[in-house]
């Protein structure tokens, strides 16, 4: 009797926790389906302070219409709960918002009038099977009737939903866009080595921005342009000149973008090698007391990328090119907006800038190498880019160089002596006097009417779409992953620069790519530790080869000439030292290729395999002790 009562009680106990579950899950659904637990380590589905920002200025309610068809639920159930998990994550932002945000889901069954409507907004059928489509999209509308689209939510983009949502959001909210005026050197708007389609960034502004393209002689910037987006100035007249400068003297707001070699124009040249790739502002930056060295460019080991580098036999080798810059963590001003929340900016072959001695105005540094930067000929890299060679010449000159910077106060003018000649013929730049008596012309300005505001960054291929975007093609689709925070570099520096701050805070989430940096630190440590010794066998192997060189006499055919036998004896020595330091110096990079090896397996065994293996060895422990334990329970 006391077991057949203790089975009921157990089978009674077990029936309970089954109920008490059920009773729990549809709790839980029912009352709780809003709540969320985010224990991702950046916070990826927790709304950030950008968006909260946003969702408590709106000024008129937005509608947001979620588009999931039938089709889509009942084919890819994989789909399926990704359309629930954007809807629960939109309803986050109804709550967020007060009511602001009307949020209504809608199934576009096939030849209804709501399909036809997904059709006219632009969201793109997915193709579920040879016979089956359906649509999963977003569109938004404001209280003007205008429309901004997701057109396809793509899980494969799920890491970006706040970003795109809260954009989408934003458009709405703000349809007038901050004018940008942008001069540029290189092909942002029409790229002739990609059927003339614009850069990505280029695109992303668009959407932003009300970009205004400059193209010839500027003679003046017009006053209801926000900012000034200068991009690899190359030969610019002095009238174009007076014209910046007199812009920034008004009070306009100016981002600069200057490179000691600037590889997307080199890459773009038919002639390799032919024309000049850098560009400066001399003549402003001399009067702002700005020191930028165009023939100089930065070398930084401790923040170099990767890149590979082809060897005899078809062989690889993967090594650090120090101009090719990744700025993380420190190297990013953490107390400004524009950076604040970045994670990871490229750069290739960027410059340093400085502050002129005495030099008036604020100075804020946004981007910095490590102290174990070198300035370096840019001349060198510009031809014929040696990564190996930045290498072996490698001496650190333990200088924080400053990549990116800000500078703001009252601006003297490069012009203090009156508009160029060429402006004053075209009646630019008149003196006020003469301003004055017929009312026409703008005047000259000799000193700032107000505060000034400058970024200057010393590097222009930051824009270029390699430098931060690849592309992959998931389910038939082109999907582009950015694996650097570029593009959000720029576009927080405008919004600053224009006054929108609202979305500087709403970038630097996304970043898809995110390296075991502790594996990182491991491998440049190797490096280190057989670089030296590797110079030293090259070396070696050169003089060798040259002593060989110089002992080696021609031989021809019947004139007689006999080697001496120890001159014969002494090639042969050097030859087997040749073969020797060859054979040491495969050794040295055998080994360095094996303890990388070892590192990045040892590492990811400890990120992927280490945990779940201790889970499951607590599990069997804490079994064997219960079985322990109930064995010697009396019957």
């Amino acid at each position: 009797m006391k077991g057949h009562s203790r089975r009921t009680l157990t089978v009674f106990a077990i029936v309970l926790a089954l109920v008490l579950l059920a009773a729990l899950n549809t709790f839980a659904a029912l009352e709780l389906g809003r709540y969320r637990l985010d224990l991702t380590e950046e916070q990826a589905y927790t709304l950030s302070p950008g968006t909260r920002r946003l969702l408590e200025q709106l000024d008129e309610p937005i509608s947001l219409r979620l588009y999931v068809s039938r089709a889509v639920r009942e084919n890819s159930p994989f789909l399926a709960a990704y359309a629930e998990r954007v809807r629960d994550f939109l309803e986050g932002y109804v709550d967020a918002s007060g009511g602001r945000i009307q949020l209504e889901t809608v199934d576009p069954e096939p030849y209804s009038e709501e399909e036809d409507r997904a059709v006219g907004f632009g969201l793109r059928a997915i193709q579920l099977d040879a016979e089956t489509s359906g649509y999963f999209g977003l569109v938004g509308t404001n209280s003007t009737d205008d429309v901004a689209v997701i057109p396809i939510l793509s899980p494969e983009r799920e890491r970006f939903l706040e970003y795109d949502v809260t954009r989408l959001i934003y458009r709405l909210a703000y349809p007038e866009r901050p004018v940008v005026a942008l001069l540029s050197g290189l092909p942002l708007n029409a790229d002739p080595t990609n059927q003339f389609r614009p850069w990505r960034i280029y695109e992303l502004l668009q959407d932003q921005f009300q970009l205004r393209w400059l193209a010839g002689e500027v003679r003046r910037i017009e006053d209801d342009v926000q900012v000034l987006l200068l991009v690899h100035p190359q030969g610019l007249s002095d009238v174009t000149l007076y014209a910046i400068d007199q812009y920034v003297l008004r009070g306009g707001k100016l981002m600069v973008l200057v490179d000691p070699h600037a590889e997307a124009q080199a890459m773009r040249r038919q002639q390799p090698g032919a024309g000049d790739t850098s560009s400066t502002l001399d003549k402003l930056f001399d009067a702002w007391g700005i020191v930028f060295d165009k023939d100089r460019l930065v070398a930084d080991p401790l923040v170099a990328r990767q890149v590979q580098m082809p060897l005899s036999g078809g062989r690889v080798q993967v090594l650090d090119y120090l101009a090719w810059l990744a700025l993380t963590g420190d190297r990013l001003d953490r107390q400004h907006p524009i950076t604040a929340d970045l994670e990871r900016i490229h750069l290739a072959s960027a410059g340093a800038l400085e502050r002129a001695e005495g030099a008036e105005g604020a100075w804020i540094p946004l981007l910095v190498s490590s102290d174990q930067a070198q300035l370096v000929d840019a001349e060198s890299q510009r031809l014929f880019p040696d990564p190996l060679g930045l290498l072996r010449n490698y001496r650190p000159d333990g200088k924080v160089r400053v990549l990116a910077a800000i500078l703001s106060g009252r601006l003297p003018s490069a012009f203090p002596e009156g508009p160029p000649e060429d402006a004053e013929a075209a009646g630019e730049g008149r003196e006020p006097q003469e301003a004055a008596e017929d009312g026409e012309g703008p005047r000259h300005l000799a000193e700032a009417q107000a505060e000034a505001t400058v970024i200057v960054v010393a590097d222009t291929d930051l824009l270029e779409d390699r430098s931060w975007l690849v592309r992959q093609r998931i389910a038939g689709r082109e999907v582009e992953l950015p694996i650097a925070d570029n593009a959000d570099f720029l576009a927080n520096a405008l919004d600053w620069l224009a006054g929108s701050e609202v979305l500087v805070q709403l970038r630097g989430r996304q970043l898809t790519f995110r390296p075991f940096e502790r594996l990182v630190e491991l491998r440049r440590q190797a490096e280190q530790r057989y670089r030296a010794k590797e110079q030293e066998l090259v070396q070696r192997l050169e003089e060798l080869q040259n002593k060989l060189r110089s002992l080696e006499l021609p031989v021809g055919e019947g004139d007689g000439t006999v080697l001496d036998a120890r001159l014969r004896e002494e090639i042969e020595r050097i030859r087997d030292e040749i073969l020797e330091t060859r054979r040491e110096l495969r050794e040295v990079r055998r080994r360095l290729r094996e303890d990388i090896e070892r590192l990045q397996t040892t590492v990811r065994f400890a990120n992927i395999g280490a945990v779940p293996l201790l889970v499951a060895l607590i599990a069997v422990g804490v079994g064997l002790v219960r079985r322990h334990r109930m064995r010697r329970q009396p019957a």
